[in-house]
């Protein structure tokens, strides 16, 4: 059973692949190792044929210490990867068992290992799930992007730069866009109250509420003058993305401007924004292009279904 506790997000790459797909760590290394000569005269392929080397340089080194130039082209990779699940004679995978695996159970243990190198797990889970499930892939084109996504992973350890080359592969070598799944339409949400502590400098953050209950720590906004974006695939140092299905990628920018007055805008997304007064219970469609002043108590509700309630708190 795979355990993302004590697995790099490398360690979790080779191990997944072989419990659920069939691949041994040798094939998988012929399948992902470079053929460019190291310093040594000796390429990171051959090398690899020697069991101890890859396990203590590859499977198994730790984050921070795996040299990039031992891979091929990740999306090469994900590609070759692919088209051995799908050819293994008496057990060939789909396209949709491939895509299960990756989203279901024995793939979270790619959010554990994230986690424990200080990545942004939810991030990688949110861009895992526009490639499997967006709108404007076939359901092989979906596949073969969620393995892009999860080997660079693998192989980087880096979310982030990670999520952007998927992006781009779909993009570049697919010719499609991942669309953000359509959900019904922005439904007015219940009060949350919040009460402001005057006399102290104080600072405005964002709490998500499932269900009627706080969900996860607040997310305390920085006053820089970029702002904060929330979306699934928000990618600045403060944006958030703790986000539920049909969240756009940049749903929503919250920024304060020069008179001090927090603002909220949807980015054209394409499952709307609400802003519900604290005060008055009002609902109202954020449009692109058109700020709203945001308030403690207030709420704002992302594609109809992602509560988040303002908060002010102390700055420390």
């Amino acid at each position: 059973m795979l355990n993302g506790h004590d697995q790099t997000p490398c360690g979790v790459l080779f191990s997944l692949l072989k419990t659920h797909g069939g691949i041994s760590h040798r094939e998988l290394a012929d399948l992902m190792l470079s053929e460019r000569p190291l310093p040594n005269g000796r390429t990171p392929r051959d090398l690899a044929r020697d069991r101890s080397w890859l396990s203590r340089n590859v499977v198994h080194a730790p984050v921070g210490t795996l040299q990039q130039r031992y891979f091929c082209d990740y999306g090469s990779s994900a590609a070759r990867v692919m088209s051995r699940l799908r050819s293994r004679r008496g057990r060939a995978m789909s396209a949709e068992d491939i895509v299960a695996v990756l989203m279901g159970e024995p793939g979270r243990a790619m959010d554990v290992a994230l986690e424990r190198c200080h990545e942004d797990a939810k991030l990688y889970r949110n861009a895992l799930g526009r490639l499997a499930g967006g709108e404007g892939l076939t359901p092989g084109e979906r596949a073969e992007s969620a393995l892009v996504l999860f080997v660079t992973t693998g192989c980087t350890a880096d979310v982030r730069s990670s999520v952007a080359y998927a992006m781009d592969y779909v993009r570049t070598t697919l010719g499609r866009r991942a669309g953000t799944p359509t959900v019904g339409t922005v439904a007015p949400a219940d009060e949350r109250a919040c009460a402001s502590r005057p006399g102290l400098k104080t600072r405005l953050g964002l709490i998500r509420v499932e269900g009627g209950y706080v969900a996860g720590d607040p997310h305390w906004l920085s006053d820089s003058p970029e702002g904060v974006t929330i979306g699934s695939l928000a990618m600045g140092e403060k944006d958030i993305t703790d986000v539920g299905p049909g969240v756009s990628g940049r749903h929503a920018i919250v920024r304060r401007d020069e008179r001090g007055v927090w603002l909220v805008e949807d980015l054209g997304s394409k499952n709307g924004t609400a802003l519900v007064s604290g005060a008055t219970h009002e609902s109202a469609r954020l449009e692109a292009g058109s700020p709203a002043a945001l308030r403690p108590g207030d709420e704002l509700v992302l594609a109809g279904a992602t509560t988040f309630v303002a908060i002010e708190g102390v700055a420390q």
